[in-house]
């Protein structure tokens, strides 16, 4: 992690310090101290203003040991241009590189922060999506039970039905076979009384038939 943000600074400070072309050259004064800017080119000339290191001028009249600037405050004057540069200074270059750090790491925090709720997040529906399953599986295995139970209760009801139609036509077969046999007994009583009663009218005649021939036996004697 150190190494990676050594080389975004090293690289980051090598873009920010390349020249940039424009119509009015910027310039900078050098490094760790002030210059003076005089009234014209010339050592001799007037003091009018102390620029400090870092500041960034206008170019006004380029010349060869001195030129005319323009500092941001529209102060014109003349400063010595072995005391500019065109690239801003290391100084300047590493304060805007730790601003821009600084803002990076409040993005990279705030990242990391919903990164983190995001990861949080996913456990807990990681979670609920395992009890989910877990649910799934047991209601599936409760469900397969349910229907064989059911399919074996279809098949206990199905031969109950059929077990009470037979027994029904049992029943029923029974009631017909005592309606019978009470025909049979009841035609067997009948054939017994009048069997019984043949029997004895056939004797009763026989008796009167053997009286009256007695009688007529006695008679002729």
């Amino acid at each position: 992690m150190k190494s990676l943000k050594v080389w975004f600074w090293i690289v980051l400070i090598g873009l920010l310090i390349l020249p940039a072309a424009s119509v009015a050259e910027t310039v900078y004064v050098s490094e760790d101290f002030e210059i003076t800017m005089r009234t014209g080119p010339g050592t001799d000339r007037k003091i009018i203003s102390l620029v400090q290191s870092g500041k960034a001028l206008e170019i006004v009249e380029k010349g060869e040991e001195w030129s005319m600037v323009r500092a941001s405050n529209g102060k014109e004057g003349w400063v010595l241009n072995r005391y500019l540069t065109a690239s801003q200074p290391c100084a300047m270059v590493l304060d805007r590189v730790r601003q821009d750090y600084d803002v990076l790491a409040a993005k990279y925090e705030d990242l990391k922060e919903n990164f983190d709720a995001l990861n949080s997040q996913k456990k807990a529906t990681d979670a609920e999506l395992s009890q989910n399953q877990k649910d799934r599986d047991e209601l599936n295995a409760a469900y397969e039970t349910l229907k064989k139970d059911s399919s074996e209760f279809l098949k206990l009801k199905q031969r109950y039905k059929q077990v009470t139609a037979e027994l029904e036509t049992q029943k029923t077969l029974s009631a017909k076979l005592d309606e019978e046999n009470m025909q049979m007994k009841r035609s067997r009583i009948i054939q017994w009384v009048l069997t019984g009663g043949g029997i004895m009218l056939v004797g009763f005649f026989i008796g009167l038939f053997s009286s009256s021939r007695r009688k007529s036996r006695s008679s002729l004697y």
